[in-house]
């Protein structure tokens, strides 16, 4: 066989599923600021999820090779494109001429507007508020497409529809279900047009329905591919289940599993009549009643640990502390870890860290969650983001530069330096806050470590470590990076996060007794302690924390079950090792069943009890319903 033809295959190896695929999803690159292309991506990423889920195949590309990307595609999905360029520009036109159809999803450019009958209006940043909480579609919305989408958007490029050439598809509705006048999608002939990004702060099957249902209104033959995989997946649970059933089950499980029988009869009949859209329909009523099956068939255990994160750090209704603390406590949760501070906020009335927007505009957020929890016996662990500048505004980030308690010189993202004194010092005093100011029944460390292994090795980590050893280094950073001084630099950067931590857990002990100390965590030890310094099983060992929350965030089984087996294999280890779930994490996305197996692995490893991330819609929606039918259930239903 020749060279040539060798590379020749190659060539069309590579090339075919690019003009194969009959979606594009198009990232914003040269029409971004550089320092805007990670988000881009990253919101991209979920779009290219959204549709390999759903059974759609996508070519994923950025916009530096627009031109090639487009060929042979009938559907593309802009993602962030914020300012196309005349080259472009041209390239889309062309595109739109020869009958393709865009999804543009946010862009400030009025002459990609101009090109889907519409006209740009302006940038809008709102507050915290939650004025743009809701996207409701009009009653003539495309098949498929939901009636509402939950998504807390903080601006907006607004763009208008023009008279007989667009109109609007969907409003913005705030938090309480109020319109507002500005549009959240338009439509015309030429493409749609959504005003922000869609996130991945919840409600990720409707957004995943959303985006099939528009490319499908272009291109209807994408609802056969749909229907096919949706029916498959949800056969394939149909068979994991069913041997549950048949060794017994309870009643309501065996007639749901009838009532199952009979869906999936009528999916495949659509199907093969060519009813795609009917088929896809019924599968995903078969997901339903599979969870649903699968939750029944699932039992309680009583006195474990049931945590939740809430990123947010105002609960799922903001306003509404009571509404959620109350759904937790139905669910048959105990814990709820909330994010209130960081080392640059706090959305407490704090007098060490810098009182946030959200609590100037919506007022002291612990307060309100630990007033509405204690009622209820929900405990509530206030979420410290420590050694990451997170939340910070670019003032504040400018103090703890000019204080000289940054770490390297990665402008991109900042560091506090967990070996400065000062730092861990201004640290605990924010930890001490909170534990006596409010009835918390715990503190929980986040980002308590270093953001990786290279950027420590400033002239003031080089200053503190020649005098922790007494020795001047001549090669630095070159001999603890991989010379004679590795080890023992990586035990004393450790030492110092450690040191926090143990700081911590006695300034609780003497002036707020009873409190709880834990610890979110890398989850693969012991490499944490060389990448980003955390040495967490000494920690239990020594007992500095009550337990550590490991971030196993992972759809990949195998991968679970073998990180918590590591982290659980002595006794005392298992018994203070509460395994982090990722159910909507950057890492993973999970649905009911593999949460309910994440949760009996755990179980099974002996471990006192798990912790969700994060709270968000999808949980409330997908998750919380199949765990209150049996795995969290009262004890004894």
């Amino acid at each position: 066989m020749s060279r040539f033809f060798v590379l020749f295959c190659l060539f069309l190896g590579t090339v075919f599923p690019l003009f194969a695929a009959p979606v594009a999803v198009i990232t914003g690159n040269v029409s971004v600021p550089a320092s805007e292309r990670r988000f881009a991506a990253a919101l991209s990423a979920h779009v290219v999820r959204w549709y390999q889920e759903a059974g759609v195949e996508v070519v994923q590309a950025d916009d530096k090779t627009l031109g090639v990307t487009l060929k042979e595609k009938k559907v593309a999905v802009l993602v962030y494109l914020a300012m196309p360029t005349a080259t472009q520009m041209a390239e889309l036109t062309a595109f739109v001429k020869r009958g393709g159809r865009l999804l543009v999803c946010y862009s400030s450019s009025p002459a990609l507007a101009a090109l889907l009958g519409m006209t740009t209006e302006g940038y809008k940043k709102g507050g915290t508020d939650g004025r743009w909480s809701q996207m409701r579609f009009a009653e003539s919305r495309p098949l498929g497409c939901p009636g509402t989408i939950l998504q807390t958007s903080q601006n907006l490029f607004v763009v208008r529809p023009v008279a007989g050439r667009s109109q609007v598809l969907a409003w913005w509705h705030d938090r309480a279900g109020a319109k507002t006048d500005e549009p959240a999608w338009l439509l015309s002939p030429s493409g749609c047009w959504m005003t922000h990004v869609l996130l991945a702060d919840g409600d990720a099957d409707a957004k995943g329905r959303l985006m099939l249902a528009l490319a499908a209104m272009y291109d209807p033959s994408l609802w056969r591919p749909a229907a096919a995989n949706a029916l498959k997946r949800a056969q394939a649970l149909m068979k994991r289940i069913q041997p549950r059933v048949a060794r017994g089950a309870p009643e309501r499980a065996v007639a749901a599993w009838k009532s199952l029988a009979r869906v999936s009869a009528d999916a495949d009949r659509a199907l093969a009549q060519g009813k795609a859209y009917e088929a896809w329909n019924a599968a995903l009523d078969m997901k339903f009643r599979c969870h649903e099956i699968y939750g029944l068939l699932q039992r309680p255990r009583k006195g474990e640990i049931r945590a939740v994160w809430d990123h947010s750090g105002q609960g799922l209704y903001p306003g509404q502390w009571t509404r959620t603390c109350r759904l937790l406590k139905d669910a048959g949760f105990s814990d709820l870890y909330v994010n209130i501070a960081g080392a640059g906020f706090a959305h407490y009335a704090s007098d060490v860290l810098p009182r946030s927007k959200v609590f100037a505009e919506q007022g002291d957020q612990l307060a309100a969650c630990v007033a509405a929890a204690r009622p209820l016996g929900l405990r509530v662990h206030a979420w410290i983001l420590c050694f990451s500048t997170e939340g910070a505004t670019a003032d504040r980030i400018a103090v703890f530069r000019k204080k000289g308690w940054l770490l390297g010189a990665d402008a991109a993202r900042p560091w506090l330096d967990p070996t400065n004194p000062d730092v861990r010092a201004y640290l605990v005093r924010a930890a001490r806050e909170v534990a006596m100011k409010y009835r918390v029944d715990g503190v929980h460390l986040d980002f308590v470590r270093y953001p990786d292994f290279n950027s420590c090795f400033g002239a003031p980590l080089k200053s503190r470590f020649e005098n922790a050893i007494g020795q001047r280094l001549l090669a630095w950073p070159d001999q603890v990076k991989s010379g004679s001084y590795r080890q023992a630099y990586i035990q004393w950067r450790a030492s110092q996060v450690t040191d926090f931590v143990q700081t911590v857990r006695k300034t609780l002990r003497r002036d707020a007794p009873g409190r709880l100390l834990t610890a979110a965590v890398y989850g693969k030890y012991p490499s944490c302690l060389d990448a980003v310094g955390q040495d967490w099983e000494s920690w239990i060992n020594i007992d500095l924390v009550d337990y550590v929350v490991p971030m196993n965030s992972t759809g990949d089984m195998a991968r679970f079950a073998e990180w918590v087996a590591q982290q659980a294999r002595t006794r005392k280890q298992a018994l203070h090792v509460v395994p982090g779930i990722g159910v909507t994490a950057a890492e993973s996305r999970l649905d009911a069943i593999q949460v309910v197996d994440q949760i009996n692995t755990a179980r099974n490893a002996g471990c006192p009890g798990f912790a969700l991330f994060d709270l968000d819609t999808t949980l409330r929606q997908e998750i919380l319903p199949i765990l209150r039918m049996g795995m969290t259930a009262p004890a004894g239903r």
